[in-house]
C-alpha cells in the first residue's frame, strides 16, 4: 500500500500543526520604580496601587490591590476584602503581622493572607524588603499572587517607598522579585497530534523498507 499525494499533504500538515499548536503560558507582569521610587505618604491614606491597570494615587482608587500607609503606629499594609490579602503571620485580623520576604521566597496559595489592615512591624528597619500579597484580577476574575519591594527606614518604617511590584496573571505561584515568565506547557491535543504524525511517519518508513 502506498500513500497518495493527498495523504502526504495531510501528514505534512499534521506535523506543521504540531509546532504551531497553541501553548498554555504563565505570564509574570512586573513594574520597576527603581529610578523613581514611589513615596509612601506618612499618613493614614498612604498610596494605593492597582497592579492590573497600573493606576496609583494618594487617595483610594477603584480596584486597588495594595495600600501601604501609616496607621499612626508605623508602616502598615492594607488589602481589599477576600480573596485579597497580605501574606502574614499571627492571628488573622488587625494584629496580624506582614511577613518580610527575601528574594526568591515562594508566594502561593499555601500562605496565610490577611484581609484589610496588616501590621508592618517587621518592616521598621532600614533596608529593602519584599511583602507578598494576593488579589482578585478584575480583568480575568482569577486570584493572582504577587509581591511589592519596599524601601524602609528604622523607627516606624518611614520614610518609606515602593521600588516595584510583580504578579503572576494566571493564578500560579510566584517568587519574591520574580520578573520573567517561565514554563510553556503544550496543550493535550498537541501530544495526540504528535502521536498521529509519528505513527504516519513510521508507516511510510516501513513501506519503504518492504
Amino acid at each position: 500500500m502506498k500513500f497518495s499525494a493527498i495523504s502526504r499533504v495531510l501528514l505534512a500538515g499534521a506535523v506543521a500543526s504540531l509546532f504551531l499548536a497553541p501553548a498554555a503560558q504563565a505570564a509574570v507582569v512586573s513594574v520597576s520604580f527603581a529610578n523613581a521610587p514611589v513615596a509612601v505618604p506618612n499618613n493614614i491614606d498612604g498610596v494605593y496601587f492597582n497592579f492590573v491597570t497600573g493606576a496609583r494615587g494618594t487617595t483610594e482608587i477603584a480596584g486597588y490591590d495594595f495600600n501601604p500607609y501609616n496607621n499612626n503606629s508605623g508602616l502598615t499594609f492594607y488589602a481589599a476584602a477576600a480573596p485579597s490579602g497580605i501574606l502574614a503571620t499571627g492571628t488573622p485580623g488587625t494584629s496580624a503581622e506582614a511577613r518580610v520576604l527575601s528574594f526568591g521566597d515562594l508566594i502561593s496559595a499555601s500562605g496565610q493572607y490577611n484581609q484589610f489592615q496588616t501590621r508592618g512591624t517587621a518592616f521598621n528597619v532600614t533596608g529593602q524588603e519584599y511583602v507578598g500579597l494576593r488579589f482578585l484580577n478584575e480583568s480575568t476574575g482569577i486570584v493572582n499572587y504577587g509581591w511589592a519591594l519596599m524601601s524602609t527606614t528604622a523607627g516606624n518604617g518611614f520614610p518609606a517607598s515602593v521600588l516595584g511590584y510583580g504578579y503572576e496573571n494566571t493564578g500560579l505561584s510566584i517568587t519574591a522579585g520574580q520578573t520573567a515568565a517561565v514554563a510553556q506547557v503544550p496543550e493535550p491535543g498537541s501530544f495526540a497530534l504528535l502521536g498521529l504524525a509519528l505513527g504516519a511517519m513510521g508507516m511510510i518508513r516501513r513501506r519503504k523498507n518492504v
